[in-house]
């Protein structure tokens, strides 16, 4: 049996739960040639629904589909190298070998060509031997898809990594490019929600107000239960109500930790899920992940680990810097707690989101209540 949780990836609308109303927003916005732009904090089914949509708009073939991630990227070479090979991948002629599609496109710069050995993907690779080549090339990308007879559709993941690009001026570059095209819709999208709303919400930038702004929330609580009932069920497994429960309150319906304890379930073969097999099997995943979470304390000063821990006990904190929290936890001073938190955002470990600041790692903040012997929201 093909497990039905998936942790990544999206193979069809079969293994996607819900996201109706956000499927219907994002698709209405690009037939209507808005550009959009779309966040949410991470591992919260964010890439899943873009490739959802994609997978839709797919059957009608209305559309040229190009995603792109450029989340590994670091500056404007390795940019445009991922960019090109998004739009020369999924603009092109199919009919032609990758060769002839490359060759025609760029004259007079030769890219080096693999293709993966399982799956027979082509991988594309350019080798600038200047930033006037990098220039050059990033404009007949853009004049690539200006030919297009079909509306482009554009996926940029993870794009306020332009942001940390050592370039100036990228943010300006590439704004300068899109308002050119008339015959495209972007589609932003990332996890880091203040570099976006900056990007796109601050009026001395280049993209702002150029995008409609869509925050992704938790999937309904209540669809998500039916959802996982569904699931077992239709594989022959019984699943009592109070476990999908106590799933969805342990992961805090987070999409990527409930697929997880999803995933293991289904994995176990059982054919009865109990409140109690769902919690010995939530204690495993941490006593798996432990040796990580110890490796954090290694990597972390005693005090950033000792910030972090309590941040993690509280579940949720408003007021970062207040007497009652520092003294609860021994945090020394509010100077001291602010440079901490500074650093912590920084590696990813919290987030600050509505106010508040809390644990990006469900499973890192049961395993600190676990070890503490805390009760966390």
């Amino acid at each position: 049996m093909k497990n039905p949780f998936l942790i990544s990836g999206y193979k069809s609308p079969s293994y996607f739960c819900n996201r109706k109303m956000e499927t219907k927003r994002i698709i209405s916005a690009i037939r209507n040639n808005r550009n959009l732009t779309l966040f949410s904090q991470r591992r919260l089914g964010k890439t899943g629904l873009l490739h959802h949509v994609l997978h839709i708009l797919a059957k009608e073939k209305e559309f040229n589909l190009i995603y792109i991630d450029i989340f590994a990227t670091k500056n404007l070479n390795q940019f445009v190298n991922t960019f090109a090979q998004g739009v020369i991948l999924g603009l092109t002629d199919k009919s032609k070998s990758i060769f002839d599609r490359v060759g025609k496109i760029f004259k007079s710069i030769r890219p080096s060509i693999t293709f993966d050995p399982l799956t027979g993907a082509p991988s594309i690779n350019f080798n600038f031997n200047s930033e006037e080549e990098i220039h050059s090339s990033l404009s007949t990308i853009f004049a690539l898809l200006a030919k297009s007879k079909k509306r482009n559709v554009i996926v940029i993941d993870e794009f306020q990594q332009i942001v940390n690009y050592p370039e100036e001026r990228m943010e300006a570059l590439l704004r300068m490019h899109i308002q050119k095209l008339n015959n495209s819709v972007f589609i932003f999208s990332g996890s880091q929600k203040h570099l976006l709303l900056s990007m796109f919400g601050e009026h001395n930038k280049p993209f702002y107000q150029s995008s409609e702004l869509m925050q992704l929330g938790k999937i309904d609580k209540t669809e998500y239960k039916k959802f996982i009932h569904k699931k077992f069920q239709s594989n022959k497994i019984n699943i009592d109500p109070e476990a999908i429960d106590f799933i969805l309150e342990w992961t805090k319906v987070h999409t990527y930790y409930v697929q997880y304890v999803c995933n293991k379930l289904f994995s176990s073969a059982a054919n009865k899920i109990t409140l109690n097999f769902v919690k010995s099997q939530c204690s495993l995943i941490l006593e798996e992940n432990e040796p990580l979470y110890l490796n954090y304390r290694n990597l972390l000063s005693g005090f950033q680990w000792e910030l972090l821990k309590a941040i993690a006990l509280e579940g949720e904190v408003k007021k970062i810097t207040s007497n009652s929290f520092i003294l609860k936890y021994k945090l020394s001073s509010p100077s001291s707690v602010q440079r901490g938190i500074k650093s912590l955002l920084a590696k990813e470990l919290i987030t600050y989101e509505d106010k508040k600041y809390f644990l990006q790692d469900v499973f890192f903040s049961r395993w600190f209540a676990v070890k503490f012997n805390s009760q966390i929201n």
